[in-house]
């Protein structure tokens, strides 16, 4: 684990409810994110996937190709193990350099429950607004809440 997803995880973890896995092997290792996060309180899965690349275009085909390589076989995997139910829901958080948000949005076939968040932003937790430290996180926002109001989203957030 790089200092990249260790600031991630820190930023995922600071309400409280979120429970993170590191590199989990998803289909037999096919594809293996960064993280998977689970907030059993909200009934959700978050597949995590940190980039510091200034190009980052191994990213593209992972997630345009996230509904089959993880979602489906992660969703299959948990449900067997008794971890989640049939109710649970499934997203994305692609943490990328702020400068290659517009980049990557660009190159995706569909952005629905894909959320494009800035890396400065999660590895800089005295911007944070005090919501990050409580169960009212909602990751689906679009942006990490920052105490500035800054880091809004630059498009319409899409739905978990």
């Amino acid at each position: 684990m790089d200092r990249h997803e260790e600031a991630v995880m820190q930023l995922m973890t600071a309400n409280g409810d979120t429970f993170i896995a590191a590199h989990y092997d998803v289909a037999a290792g096919w594809m293996r994110p960064s993280l998977v996060a689970l907030r059993p309180a909200k009934k959700q899965v978050w597949v995590v996937e940190v980039s510091a690349s200034g190009y980052p275009l191994g990213l593209v085909d992972k997630v345009n190709q996230r509904v089959e390589k993880w979602y489906a076989p992660l969703l299959e995997q948990l449900q067997r193990l008794q971890v989640t139910g049939s109710d649970w829901s499934i997203g994305l958080l692609v943490f990328v350099r702020d400068d290659q948000i517009d980049w990557l949005r660009g190159r995706l076939q569909d952005v629905a429950g894909v959320q494009l968040l800035s890396l400065e932003t999660a590895s800089s937790p005295w911007l944070w607004d005090s919501v990050v430290w409580t169960e009212d996180m909602d990751f689906a926002l679009g942006h990490i809440p920052r105490r500035d109001g800054g880091g809004a989203a630059a498009g319409p957030a899409t739905t978990h």
